[in-house]
């Protein structure tokens, strides 16, 4: 048998203390927990090299590199940003995104919406989305840092910590009409509402913390009830599926806001946030409405051929895939680059949100399988994609956007790892950590029980200028892999001059004698 499937048992075996992640015991399902963990680290790091590091116009802002105008930012990100930060343990980069954030979109009760690759405003208004996951990822900091965790910081344009921002922003979601006062969460600021919403920024569980934390708390689960009412009147609720825009009585809205695509009538990009955002429920609160949805979700999902299937969907058509001739081709348009994609796509963007429903109301075989899907998606680089689509289509780098993708993949294997935890639960309440699933990414492989694992000290590891020198004292045979369990070099002899791949976490292996040393090398 192959010893590259052995290769993530080792590491988790012999690394799992030493991962930059959130670590917080809690009882949430796994699957493949300390696999996907490293894989977090890396893609965290990935993201601010790629999408803050190289602007100087919003500096410290996620930007988008590969938007229809490339490099700009969007609340949105600044939401995304923070909430990875959070649970990557990274308080460095979340104060920066926060700080960058409130010195170029803070409106005063608001973030703007877009700042252009210039650093000037572009789209006024808010994104109800972006309001409600900054402020839930202040509110988690604000538990950091009163639990010992993070240390106290005060934004450097005003005088706001974690907790005081969150009140503001809170407040603010209400002032501004957000949220109307039957309790429909609107897609921006008075805009929208009764007369149609975004269901894919639905955030139940958000609004359950927002409620403890709110000294006016009692607002929120009125907008929990409403939530759920208009998830119950989706046209794709029994398939567990909504469109990207409709009424809150669940007739069709028609196109509307920055995803107008199918008329309405699919469950495409804006809807596909559905499944993270309830599964989330699912999983901290243990609601069964959002069980509910998520059980049609995965039925549906399962019916089309489970994780494989992992796509977007029409709903009028009882969920017919996208028209595979559907294409999308003004993405990076004014860079004058060719850049396109199909509508229809089956990539970590999708796997990793399909996944979230079998995280919450699936079977150990449900985690197992989305979980070996989503490994198809990373080759141990510091991103999600491939150089190749593995399905033979075209879903790799050049084709995907490098931002939104990033983090619907991030979020998905976050929650599949158990890091996506409720924060003030896991201090408050500690439970011991539950043991996960494992599937062939992190199972052993009977047959390699003879060989002696030495420890990781025993290969020196030397940097010669663009490469890096491995050497023991005996002759070996090397093995060099990334952490996908994909060999990617080798050699023979006392040494092995390895000039550096693609910035990302590897696993060196060397085997002399029956004795397997190895070791993990991270390139920055």
């Amino acid at each position: 048998m192959k010893l590259s499937k052995i290769l993530p048992l080792c590491i988790a075996g012999a690394f799992s203390s030493s991962f930059a992640v959130l670590d917080l015991p809690n009882a949430q399902p796994k699957v493949d927990e300390s696999y996907w963990k490293a894989v977090l680290d890396s893609t965290w790091q990935g993201l601010v090299r790629r999408n803050i590091n190289p602007y100087s116009a919003g500096k410290g802002l996620i930007h988008r590199p590969k938007s229809e105008t490339p490099g700009d930012a969007v609340s949105e990100a600044v939401g995304y940003g923070m909430l990875v930060a959070l649970y990557a343990n990274d308080q460095e980069h979340f104060n920066t995104i926060w700080d960058a954030a409130n010195e170029k979109m803070w409106d005063g009760c608001y973030y703007n919406w877009q700042m252009g690759p210039d650093g000037n405003i572009s789209g006024e208004g808010a994104a109800t989305d972006a309001e409600e996951d900054v402020a839930l990822a202040l509110i988690f900091a604000d538990k950091l840092v009163s639990a010992g965790k993070w240390q106290p910081y005060t934004s450097t344009k005003f005088n706001y910590g974690y907790a005081d921002h969150a009140k503001k922003i809170l407040d603010c979601m209400w002032s501004t009409q957000q949220i109307t006062s039957s309790g429909i969460l609107a897609p921006g600021a008075g805009w929208g509402g009764d007369n149609f919403v975004n269901p894919g920024y639905f955030s139940p569980a958000w609004y359950k913390i927002f409620a403890k934390f709110d000294s006016n708390g009692d607002r929120w689960n009125m907008v929990v009830e409403k939530t759920y009412e208009i998830l119950s009147k989706s046209p794709g609720y029994s398939m567990g599926m909504i469109p990207d825009w409709m009424r809150p009585d669940g007739n069709w809205a028609g196109s509307l806001g920055y995803n107008a695509y199918f008329n309405s009538r699919a469950f495409f990009k804006d809807a596909i946030r559905i499944l993270w955002r309830v599964a989330i429920d699912a999983v901290w609160f243990d609601e069964s409405r959002a069980k509910d949805f998520l059980k049609n979700s995965l039925a549906f999902i399962n019916s089309k051929g489970g994780a494989a299937a992992s796509n977007f969907y029409q709903i009028e058509k009882a969920g017919e895939l996208l028209p595979a001739d559907d294409i999308w081709t003004d993405f990076n348009d004014s860079k004058n680059e060719s850049t396109w994609r199909y509508r229809r796509e089956h990539s970590h963007l999708t796997v990793g949100m399909w996944s979230t429903a079998a995280l919450a109301v699936g079977e150990s075989s449900d985690r197992i399988a989305f979980s070996e899907e989503l490994g198809k998606f990373y080759e141990g680089g510091d991103f999600f994609g491939n150089a190749v689509d593995p399905t033979g289509g075209i879903e790799d780098t050049l084709h995907n956007e490098m931002y939104f993708d990033q983090f619907l993949a991030w979020f998905g294997a976050s929650m599949m790892s158990g890091t996506f935890m409720n924060v003030i639960d896991a201090i408050d309440n500690p439970k011991a950590a539950t043991p996960g699933d494992s599937s062939s990414l992190t199972k052993p492989v009977i047959g390699i029980t003879h060989s002696r694992i030495k420890a990781s000290a025993d290969i020196r590891l030397t940097h010669v200028g663009n490469a890096i020198l491995f050497t023991l004292p005996e002759v070996a045979e090397w093995s060099l892999y990334d952490m996908n369990g994909h060999k990617i070099a080798e050699a023979h002899g006392s040494n092995f001059l390895w000039q550096k791949g693609n910035q990302g976490v590897y696993i060196i292996k060397a085997r002399s004698k029956g004795t397997s040393y190895m070791r993990k090398v991270a390139v920055r």
